[in-house]
C-alpha cells in the first residue's frame, strides 16, 4: 500500500517538475524575445508607421501686435471674431434608423429649426436676410445632407452669446448643429481716422501682395513668429498632446507706439472734410501736423473721393505723391537768397510792369501791374513781392543772382533734402521719387531755373514742404519727420526711436527769424489774410499750381491745344503718367492749392500743411481759400485745445477712451493679468481669451471688477469672471 502511494507521489512530482521545466523554458523564451525586440529587433521600415501612433503637427499662430497712438489709444488691434456654420444634417440618420421614435424626434427637430429661422434675423440683423431666407438655407441643407452650411461671418462675442441661446443652437454641435469657428480679425476702433497711415497687409492666395502704411512697413515686427506642437492621434481618433515631441514656442507680435495724437488727427480730419465740402470739384486733400522741436508727426490726413463721391483714406498723398508745389516754394527761394546774402526784405527792384523783357516767353505778372496801380510806384520791396506772391519778383531775383551759376541755387535745394526721398516710417505703393532739375542735364535752360524759383519744374511731397517750414520754425534745424515712436512688448519698450536731425542748420537763426517775419506778413496783410483773425499769430505761405493732365483728359476736351509747361509730374490723386498741361479754349484746368506754416509764429509748437486737389474746373482754387481756412480751424482748436473734442469724437465712433495701462501689449499665457477696469467687454474678452482663459461675465457696459487680481500670473484654461457696470 505504501509502495503504491510512494509511486503516485513520485509520478506527481515528476509531472510537476516537467511542468516547471516547460514553464521555465517558456519564460526564458519570452524574456529573450522581449530583450531581442527591445534592443536588437527593428521592424521593416516599410511597416514602421504601423507600430507608432500617428502624429500631427499643429501650428500655433502668433497674436498680431497692436498699433497705438502717442497717448496709448488703440488704433489697430486683433480681436477674436466668429464665423458661424451649421450641420443641417445633424441626427437625421439617427432619426431615420429609429423606427419607434425617429419620426417624432425628427418632427421635434423641424419645429425647433423653424423657430431658429424665425429668430436668426433678430439676432444677426443682416440686411436682406429674413425668416424665409434662413428657412430655405437650413431645410435645403437638411435635404441635401449638408454638414457645413455658412450662417454668419465675423460676428462678435456678444452676438455669439445670443446665438447660443436660440433653439437648436442651445443644444451645441452634436445635437443642435452649431459650429463655431474663431478667427482673429484686425479692428480699427477709430474707423477712417489715420487709416492710410495705419495701413494694411493684403495677401492673395497666401502670397503677400501689398504692404501699406505702418502695418506694411513693420509687418515683420507686428506679425511675430509661428509656434508648433505635435499631437498624437489615438485609436478613437482623438488628439492628445505628444509629451515626447518638442514644442516650438510661439513669438507673439510686438506693439507699435506711433507719434500720432488721435485728438489732433480728429481735429485735422474734421476740418479738412468740412472745408472741402464747400467746393464740389475737389477730388482730394491732405493734412500733415508736425511737432516743431522733434519732427514727430501728430496727424496725417489723406482724403480722396471714391466712386460714390465720398471722401475716404485711399492713398497717402502727403508722403507718397511728389508734385510741383507752386508758390509755397517761394519761401525756399527767399531763404536761399537771404542766407547767401543777396537780398534783404526791404530791398527794392523795378516793377517793369511785371514783364521779364530779357525772357519774352514768360507771361506778364498781373499782380505787379495791380500793385503799381494801387501804390503809384514803379518799384517793389522784396517783402511786398513775397506778400502778394509775385512770380515776377522771384524769377527776377533768381535770374539776376544765380543765372550765371545755377548750381549754387540748385545745390541749396539738395541741402534742404528736396532732391531725394528720405527713409520714412510708412510704405506706400505707387509713390514716385521727388525731383530737382539738374543744370548739367541735357535740355537745361534758364527757364528751368526761374521756373523752380516759383515752385514749378521740381517735384516734392507735401511732407517735404512741411519739413522745410518746420526747419524755419526750429531756428534752421531740420528734423526728420517720423511716425513710429517705439516698439513695445509685454509692456516694456524694446526700441525707442529718437528725433533725428536731417540738417543741423539749413540757415542761420537770423535768416530763420527774417523769414518768419516775412511769413507773418503773408497772413496779416498778404494772400493768406483769412488767417489774420486766428486765435494765435500764424506764419505761413499760400501756393497754387496747375496740375498736368493725362492724355485722356486732354482728349476729352475737343478742339483744345495742349502746351508743355515745365517738367512733367505725377498727377496727385489720379496718379497718372507723366503728361502735359492743358491750355484750352474753355480754360478748364486742375489745381493743387496749398497753405503751409507754423504757429504760434513767435514760439512755434506745430507746423502744418494743407493741400487740396481739384478736378477739371474753369475757376481757380487758391491756397488762400480752402487750405488757409482749414489751417485756421486746426490752429484755433490746437491753440485752445478744448477738452470738448473728446465728447464729440465719442459720439462719432463710440470708442472708449483707452488709458496706456489698459493696452494689451502681451498675449502670453503666463504673463501677468492687466488691469481691465474701464474697458469695454470686447476689449477685455480679447485680452483674456488670447491668453487662453475661460471668461464669464455679468452685467453690461464697462468692466468694474475682475476675479483674478491685477499682476497675478495665469495659466491657460483658468476661469475668470468679469463684473460689468
Amino acid at each position: 500500500m505504501k509502495n503504491k502511494e510512494d509511486k503516485e507521489i513520485r509520478r506527481a512530482s515528476n509531472v510537476l517538475s516537467a511542468f516547471h521545466v516547460v514553464f521555465l523554458i517558456i519564460a526564458i523564451a519570452a524574456v529573450t524575445k522581449i530583450v531581442i525586440t527591445q534592443y536588437f529587433w527593428e521592424p521593416d521600415p516599410e511597416y514602421l508607421h504601423y507600430f507608432q501612433p500617428r502624429k500631427k503637427k499643429m501650428d500655433i499662430d502668433p497674436d498680431r501686435g497692436a498699433i497705438i497712438d502717442h497717448n496709448g489709444n488703440l488704433l489697430a488691434m486683433s480681436t477674436p471674431m466668429y464665423n458661424i456654420y451649421m450641420d443641417c444634417y445633424v441626427l437625421k440618420e439617427v432619426h431615420d434608423a429609429d423606427t419607434r421614435n425617429g419620426a417624432k424626434n425628427e418632427e421635434e427637430w423641424v419645429g425647433k429649426a423653424k423657430k431658429l429661422a424665425a429668430m436668426l434675423p433678430q439676432v444677426l440683423k443682416e440686411e436682406g436676410k429674413d425668416e424665409a431666407y434662413y428657412n430655405t438655407l437650413i431645410f435645403n441643407g437638411r435635404r441635401n445632407k449638408r454638414r457645413y452650411v455658412p450662417i454668419a461671418k465675423n460676428i462678435d462675442y456678444d452676438v455669439l452669446t445670443e446665438l447660443k441661446k436660440l433653439p437648436l443652437y442651445n443644444e451645441k454641435q452634436h445635437k443642435g448643429g452649431l459650429i463655431v469657428e474663431k478667427v482673429e480679425t484686425r479692428q480699427y476702433p477709430y474707423d477712417e481716422l489715420a487709416r492710410r497711415v495705419i495701413g494694411y497687409v493684403k495677401h492673395n492666395n497666401d502670397t503677400l501682395s501689398r504692404h501699406i502704411g505702418i502695418e506694411g512697413k513693420y509687418d515683420y515686427i507686428l506679425h511675430g513668429k509661428k509656434g508648433a506642437e505635435w499631437k498624437k492621434i489615438t485609436d478613437k481618433k482623438k488628439m492628445i498632446k505628444d509629451v515626447d515631441s518638442s514644442i516650438v514656442d510661439v513669438e507673439h507680435g510686438y506693439d507699435i507706439r506711433t507719434t500720432l495724437d488721435i485728438n489732433i488727427q480728429d481735429i485735422a480730419d474734421r476740418a479738412l472734410r468740412r472745408n472741402m465740402s464747400s467746393e464740389e470739384n475737389l477730388v482730394g486733400g491732405c493734412v500733415v501736423v508736425m511737432d516743431v522741436e522733434t519732427g514727430a508727426v501728430r496727424a496725417m490726413v489723406n482724403l480722396q473721393k471714391d466712386k460714390k463721391g465720398e471722401y475716404r483714406e485711399i492713398f497717402n498723398m502727403a508722403a507718397g505723391t511728389p508734385a510741383e508745389p507752386g508758390s509755397v516754394f517761394k519761401a525756399v527761394t527767399l531763404t536761399t537768397l537771404l542766407e547767401d546774402g543777396y537780398v534783404e526784405l526791404e530791398d527794392k527792384l523795378p516793377t517793369n510792369h511785371g514783364r521779364m523783357s530779357d525772357m519774352p516767353k514768360i507771361n506778364q505778372d498781373t499782380y505787379i501791374t495791380t500793385y503799381e496801380s494801387r501804390n503809384k510806384t514803379d518799384e517793389i520791396p522784396v517783402i511786398d513781392g513775397f506778400k502778394i506772391s509775385s512770380n515776377y519778383v522771384f524769377r527776377r531775383l533768381v535770374k539776376d543772382h544765380y543765372g550765371e551759376n545755377p548750381e549754387e541755387f540748385i545745390n541749396r535745394l539738395h541741402a534742404y533734402n528736396f532732391g531725394e526721398a528720405y527713409e520714412f516710417d510708412l510704405t506706400e505703393s505707387g509713390s514716385s521719387k521727388p525731383r530737382i532739375p539738374d543744370p548739367a542735364s541735357k535740355g537745361w535752360t534758364i527757364y528751368d531755373l526761374v521756373s523752380v524759383a516759383i515752385g514749378y519744374s521740381a517735384r516734392v511731397t507735401p511732407l517735404q514742404v512741411a519739413t522745410f517750414y518746420n526747419a524755419i520754425a526750429n531756428d534752421g534745424k531740420m528734423m526728420k519727420p517720423y511716425v513710429v515712436e517705439s516698439i513695445e512688448h509685454n509692456g516694456k519698450v524694446e526700441k525707442q526711436f529718437k528725433p533725428e536731425i536731417l540738417n543741423g542748420s539749413i540757415c542761420s537763426k537770423a535768416t530763420a527769424d527774417t523769414l518768419t517775419r516775412a511769413l507773418k506778413m503773408v497772413t496779416l496783410e498778404g494772400t493768406a489774410s483769412k488767417l489774420k483773425n486766428a486765435k494765435c499769430v500764424v506764419a505761413g505761405k499760400t501756393g497754387t499750381s496747375r496740375i498736368h493732365l493725362t492724355a485722356e483728359e486732354r482728349r476729352s476736351i475737343h478742339g483744345h491745344n495742349a502746351t508743355e509747361l515745365g517738367a512733367c509730374t505725377v498727377v496727385p490723386v489720379a496718379m497718372s503718367r507723366c503728361v502735359v498741361q492743358l491750355d484750352g479754349k474753355d480754360g478748364r484746368k486742375k489745381h493743387q492749392a496749398t497753405f503751409v506754416g507754423f504757429f504760434p509764429a513767435d514760439e512755434p509748437q506745430y507746423t502744418a500743411i494743407v493741400v487740396v486737389y481739384t478736378d477739371l474746373i474753369s475757376h481757380n482754387v487758391y491756397g488762400g481759400s480752402i487750405p488757409a481756412l482749414t489751417f485756421k480751424e486746426i490752429a484755433d482748436e490746437l491753440w485752445a485745445y478744448s477738452p470738448g473734442w473728446g465728447k464729440e469724437l465719442k459720439k462719432r465712433g463710440e470708442v472708449p477712451q483707452m488709458l496706456a495701462d489698459h493696452i494689451a501689449t502681451s498675449t502670453s499665457p503666463d504673463s501677468p493679468v492687466p488691469d481691465l477696469k474701464g474697458l469695454g467687454l470686447k476689449d477685455a474678452l480679447y485680452i483674456l481669451e488670447s491668453r487662453g482663459l475661460d471668461v464669464h461675465f455679468s452685467g453690461s457696459g464697462m468692466v468694474r471688477a475682475q476675479s483674478i487680481p491685477v499682476g497675478r500670473k495665469i495659466s491657460a484654461g483658468e476661469n475668470v469672471s468679469l463684473m460689468l457696470k
